[in-house]
């Protein structure tokens, strides 16, 4: 009876482990703003994406390895631009991790990290 409740215990936690990783492996498609806005007490290079009626704004940043994709879209991505609005397509995959970015008045919230897949400007 114990080698069931073992067992069953053992499937039952592999089964929620692989649904949290297909939720984080899925491509999302989507508008976005790559904004700079650290000089208005805002905060540096981040993606900012709107629902459909721009009452939340989700901030989001790429992963370290996926700046360079960013930095071919948007050559003045991560310069000392002060004060930056770039609209975009922007594909990305969630990683599940955060990291810090600097904003005004000294803070550095933690927002949601992503892969990004393609980046293209829009015109």
């Amino acid at each position: 009876m114990k080698y069931l409740i073992v067992l069953a215990t053992l499937f039952f936690w592999v089964s929620c482990n692989k649904s949290d990783n297909a939720i984080d492996s899925e491509v999302i498609e989507t508008r976005a703003r790559i904004v700079n806005n650290l000089a208005v007490d805002g905060c540096e290079w981040h993606f900012e994406i709107a629902n459909a009626d721009s009452s939340d704004i989700k901030t989001l940043v790429p992963t370290l390895a996926t700046e360079p994709i960013v930095k071919a879209a948007v050559p003045k991505y991560g310069t000392e631009d002060a004060y930056s609005f770039i609209d975009i397509d922007l594909k990305y995959r969630l990683t599940g991790t955060q990291r810090k970015i600097t904003c005004g008045f000294g803070s550095t919230p933690s927002v949601d990290e992503v892969e990004v897949l393609e980046i293209s400007r829009l015109k």
